[in-house]
């Protein structure tokens, strides 16, 4: 109680458990009236109003929080009717070596983490490693902060229409047509709150996008953590053991990768003490054998501590996730050309196709949850399947194959860009972009054969490997019949179902019930289940398995 005191006068706000801020109950229409007179009050006096949007790292569910969208929506409220002119949002990232134990439970928390529970999960956090020598850190980063206002204005100048997974998707699927339909998902997997159903329709799609933006903005600048760094290099490329002076190398090469696509570390000092103390930080997933010459083998220990070095590692892929999302592309357009292991030389002679790479970018578009994206406002499929095109021609990974009468790579196309682009209305950016995939037509590239490139290309597929295997692992769940009646039924069998497949396969990286989750979701957005199976699961399987490695 004395810690619950000291938060109050720090400006916490505590209510009641019920006040759940639903609208059916009169606890709730009190909650949130109190709620938003809070928000109101301090809106108009200027002082700042801190906001969790995200749930905890250890639950299960949608990234963002359904609670703190509606904390969000009382915000967005308060401007629009005029209460305050206008609000400064500031995105924080918080990261940490390792997250601080939460009072969770993975199937049956009902509540996202609050004030309450984060303090005291870090106060049992550092009673617990009081006095030992393993000290956790932790970096606070400040996003550029934006007008509310501003964005409001914005964001309804570029909303064009959306299509369902199911309507996007499942005809390709199916082997109905060929063409990935250049529009944007409408997936909303956060649930509508009691706040948000007070709000228009339109208000609430407003609320959400902000939401993914402020996302968004916050894992730009996040700063790469050191244990995140080591769990990628040990999951994805040295599972069978490393030696430490190996590590020094290939640790430094990531680093100044990360900070060349624009990203923060969070760590300093010596490099050999660095990694020593990520490694004391992981000993609970890792082996630590001493040999002569005062080296170190480092073995990552087989089970389900490769689930927690996975964990770690999807810290790191928000920076290298269009290059990833290419890789994975260029990967379902060799799948059946060429063997899986076949030699890199034989993978270079296969021209690739502009308008195949396309297609392949849109349907992981498509199929990767929106939380993951986090795509930036008003940004079309043609620019995303642009940029990634760009960062595998940036990293090396592909080199232009110029065909005779075909416009150079490099041609940035200023008569083509004047006539289509700088006289378009405002916000008339997306239903017309999909011109620009027939422009794309006779462009051709190759793989790369520099020295780099195998080992590099391989890393970038696998680090998307967790996610898409656990979806063709869902889709042979599927496959096997006698399935459950009800979501979380199929949600729980399916952990299952992956936890005994990592046991008999060792793929323990995908035994993660937020992957089940994320899978179960993302199959009944695209019509692999409501009211029987109405979508053949194998069909499913062969899309996740060719991108895949």
């Amino acid at each position: 109680m004395s810690h619950r005191v000291l938060l109050r006068k720090l400006g916490g706000l505590f209510l009641p458990p019920e006040a759940n801020l639903s609208l059916d109950s009169s606890e709730g229409l009190l909650a949130r009236a109190v709620v938003q007179a809070v928000i109101e009050q301090l809106l108009v006096s200027g002082q700042p109003l801190l906001i969790f949007l995200e749930e905890p790292p250890e639950s299960p569910g949608p990234r963002l929080s359904a609670l703190g969208q509606a904390w969000l929506g009382f915000v967005v409220q308060a401007v629009q009717v005029g209460i305050v002119p206008d609000a400064l949002l500031v995105p924080v990232a918080v990261t940490y070596d390792l997250v601080p134990d939460a009072l969770c439970d993975i199937y049956h928390a009902s509540a996202p983490l609050g004030l309450w529970t984060g303090a005291l999960a870090v106060l049992r956090s550092l009673w617990s490693h009081w006095g030992c020598s393993r000290r956790i850190c932790s970096r606070v980063h400040l996003a550029q902060p934006f007008s509310l206002q501003e964005y409001i204005v914005s964001a309804r100048s570029c909303w064009g229409g959306r299509q369902t997974l199911e309507q996007l998707l499942q005809p390709i699927v199916l082997g109905q047509c060929t063409a990935v339909p250049d529009t944007e998902k409408e997936q909303e997997w956060t649930p509508i709150t009691g706040p948000l159903l007070a709000l228009k329709e339109e208000d609430q799609l407003l609320v959400r996008r902000l939401s993914c933006h402020v996302l968004s903005a916050s894992v730009g600048s996040a700063a790469v953590m050191s244990t995140a760094i080591m769990a990628t290099l040990l999951l994805f490329k040295h599972q069978k053991g490393v030696f430490l002076s190996q590590l020094l190398g290939e640790f430094s090469w990531l680093t100044e990768e990360i900070l060349l696509r624009g990203f923060d570390v969070g760590f300093s000092g010596q490099l050999r003490s660095l990694l020593k103390h990520s490694l004391s930080l992981l000993r609970a997933h890792v082996a630590l054998l001493h040999i002569r010459q005062g080296d170190l083998l480092v073995v990552p220990r087989p089970g389900p501590g490769l689930t927690q070095l996975a964990r770690l590692s999807a810290e790191l892929l928000p920076v290298f996730l269009s290059e990833a999302v290419g890789a994975c592309a260029v990967r379902g357009l060799l799948a059946g050309r060429v063997p899986p292991q076949g030699p890199w030389e034989l993978q270079g002679i296969l021209l690739l196709s502009q308008n195949e790479l396309y297609r392949q970018i849109l349907l992981l578009m498509h199929l990767l949850p929106q939380d993951l994206l986090l795509l930036k406002p008003c940004q079309s499929s043609y620019c995303y399947c642009q940029e990634v095109l760009d960062r595998l021609i940036q990293c090396g990974l592909l080199v232009a194959e110029e065909t005779p009468g075909s416009r150079s790579a490099c041609d940035t196309g200023r008569q083509r860009l004047s006539r289509k682009l700088l006289w378009k209305p405002s916000g008339d950016f997306t239903d017309s972009d999909s011109d620009d995939f027939e422009e794309a037509e006779g462009r051709y590239f190759r793989l790369s054969q520099q020295s780099h490139c195998p080992d590099f290309f391989l890393f970038l597929c696998r680090l998307l490997s967790p996610l898409l295997k656990a979806f063709a692992q869902a889709a042979a769940f599927l496959h096997q019949g006698q399935l459950p009646d009800t979501e979380s039924g199929y949600t729980e069998q399916l952990f299952q179902f992956l936890q005994a497949t990592a046991q008999e396969e060792g793929i323990f990286e995908c035994a993660d019930p937020k992957l089940a989750i994320s899978a179960i979701w993302t199959f009944r957005d695209l019509g692999g289940w409501r009211d029987g199976v109405s979508l053949r699961p194998w069909d499913l399987l062969g899309v996740f398995q060719q991108h895949t490695w």
